[in-house]
């Protein structure tokens, strides 16, 4: 048999894939119009199928809603929940705009099936799968669910597209209502909804934690843990800002005292 050749570091494909994971962005604004080829959405679903998942059980089904009067329907639905998100959460003010979820091309619904986290590791002792391995099922299930959904974005970035990452469908009382309208059984809950559209505009700079402050070499960089008082300073002070605000903006407000809880400006684009 021929000696294996020793792999080499493939340093430009790694630059060029973080230049594409840093140019996703969760877009809050759609241009309408043109359609999308059935290829396109199936390639963009199977970025989506090839996702990690615990005992490789790949819990989900994509649902592709394209249609115009389908994409209608679940864009109603989603509206719908964010109007109860907007009247009865506090720190979301834009969260109401996601009526624009109408202008969307395609949608891709997210249902996991929770069942598929029997396949995940089960102790023996009941009294030990209590206390160690039944609440990390769930872990390992919706961290598969999540893998998946970021393929997908990925591959709506890397086509030229825009999406977003709606979370709400776990909602009961949105689930409900994507499961009759879209014809799944109670066992599926659709935890992601994936708006898919053509951009409006070229999506603004995002903040991010400087890389030095996230990463930890060997052990925990002590320093740059964030404490629970750091947690809630963001909840009230940065947090709508982070969300709404392209970067500059965003250290802008954050650097100055900020003295109202108003409505911030209008933006189009997300995290």
């Amino acid at each position: 048999m021929g000696k294996l050749t020793k792999p080499k570091l493939d340093e430009k494909t790694l630059k060029g894939f973080n230049v594409l994971v840093s140019s996703r962005r969760s877009v809050r604004s759609f241009e309408p119009g043109e359609e999308i080829p059935r290829k396109t959405l199936e390639n963009i679903a199977d970025a989506g199928r090839w996702a990690p998942s615990g005992a490789n059980s790949q819990p989900w089904e994509i649902c592709v809603v394209e249609e115009p009067s389908r994409v209608r329907e679940v864009a109603s639905v989603m509206a719908s929940q964010a109007d109860r998100l907007n009247e009865h959460c506090k720190g979301f003010p834009h969260v109401h705009k996601k009526h624009w979820v109408h202008d969307s091309v395609a949608l891709m619904v997210v249902f996991v099936d929770a069942r598929w986290a029997d396949t995940f590791p089960t102790a023996l002792e009941p009294e030990l799968d209590d206390t160690e391995y039944k609440e990390n099922r769930w872990n390992i299930l919706l961290v598969s669910v999540g893998a998946a959904i970021q393929n997908l974005q990925l591959a709506t970035t890397a086509v030229g597209l825009s999406s977003a990452w709606l979370s709400g469908g776990g909602e009961p009382q949105t689930a409900q209502a994507l499961r009759e309208l879209l014809g799944f059984p109670a066992t599926h809950t659709p935890y992601g909804i994936v708006p898919i559209g053509w951009p409006r505009r070229r999506a603004e700079s995002r903040w991010r934690r400087p890389i030095e402050e996230v990463i930890h070499w060997n052990e925990a960089a002590t320093e740059n843990l964030r404490s629970r008082n750091d947690i809630d300073h963001y909840i009230e002070k940065e947090r709508r800002h982070s969300i709404y605000k392209d970067a500059q903006s965003r250290d802008r407000y954050v650097s100055e005292t900020m003295t109202t809880d108003g409505e911030i400006d209008r933006v189009d684009d997300g995290n």
